[in-house]
């Protein structure tokens, strides 16, 4: 298996020559779905070279039928598989069968969003053939890069504190800096003052005096008193709970992301290794020095908890359960 980039990927199919198997994986959907709108737009889909499946429903004696089954006309028969990784074992084991001899009639579109053991399954079979592409999320200044291509698209510019609070507030994913940049651009139809930090909060729906940046601090302060405050101020604002914790767990991500790369590399290395800026990296690593990795993983593995526990409608109050977690990070 080869691991190449998007452009690439594209360039083979623009030449008519794909290879029998394409595994597009990663987190960042907005990106793997423009590059399989890119893919698609230049098949000719039909009832009999395309086929489409989905790894809750899919049975892969069914794909591996249809990869085997000559194009019609002549050609490539075209194989999507949507989500392979909610593949169920069995049926994970029987497509890394198929994937360790593929038929040179067909090529194989396998999209992987999430990391399950089938996932790992079928990328540990993944032939020699075969092409892997990465959509790994945006890392933060990436992010805020990407920020700043889209809302200059939409005709609108933006200080780099707007950018960095636009990144901030979509979580670095990408579909929602597009869709916030969109409202934005509506929301300031043929302005030209350029967008400052209240400009993006009063168009994500936050008031004048909610600072989206608040919390974060607190929590990075280790003032678990404030920090559960402020989150219940974000609480009557409208703020969801599972959203809170998703900030926390992803600010706490990358306070261990920071103390592990912190032994092994150093000063602007690290930061640009991790995608932050130097003057957040040094903050990030300030705020980690208190912590074991052990104390950040635990905190981390809490998190994941707390978000599964929020979304399983266990009846409890969710405003309790985020200060629970705050104080249980910051302690």
């Amino acid at each position: 298996m080869q691991e190449i980039s998007a452009d690439t990927m594209l360039k083979e199919w623009a030449g008519n020559k794909p290879r029998p198997v394409y595994c597009l994986a990663g987190e960042e959907r907005s990106f793997k779905n423009d590059a399989l709108e890119k893919l698609l737009s230049g098949f000719k889909t039909d009832a009999f070279n395309f086929s489409q499946y989905d790894g809750e429903t899919a049975d892969i004696n069914d794909l591996v039928s249809a990869a085997m089954t000559p194009s019609f006309m002549g050609g490539i028969r075209l194989l999507l598989f949507k989500s392979a990784e909610k593949l169920k074992k069995e049926q994970a084991q029987r497509l890394a069968e198929y994937l360790q001899n593929p038929s040179n009639a067909a090529t194989l579109l396998i999209l992987l969003d999430k990391k399950t053991d089938s996932a790992e399954l079928i990328i540990k079979n993944l032939p020699a053939s075969a092409a892997m592409i990465n959509f790994a999320p945006l890392e933060d200044v990436q992010a805020v890069l990407f920020a700043k291509k889209m809302l200059e698209r939409e005709g609108l510019r933006a200080s780099q504190e707007a950018l960095e609070l636009l990144s901030e507030m979509a979580g670095s994913d990408a579909m929602t800096i597009k869709q916030e940049a969109a409202k934005l651009a509506a929301w300031r139809h043929g302005g030209k003052k350029t967008l400052e930090p209240e400009d993006i909060m009063e168009s994500a729906g936050f008031s004048k005096t909610l600072n989206p940046f608040a919390l974060s601090n607190a929590i990075l302060a280790k003032n678990g008193p404030l920090a559960a405050d402020i989150a219940d101020s974000m609480l009557r604002e409208g703020v969801e709970a599972v959203g809170l914790v998703v900030s926390i767990a992803r600010l706490t991500e990358k306070l261990l992301k920071v103390k592990k790369l912190s032994g092994d590399v150093s000063g602007e290395n690290a930061a640009y290794a991790l995608g932050l800026s130097p003057a957040y990296y040094r903050r990030l690593l300030e705020a980690s020095r208190p912590f074991t990795l052990e104390k950040l993983l635990k905190n981390l593995n809490r998190c994941l908890e707390m978000e599964a526990m929020l979304k399983s409608s266990s009846g409890r109050d969710p405003g309790l359960l985020v200060k629970q977690l705050i104080f249980e990070i910051t302690r």
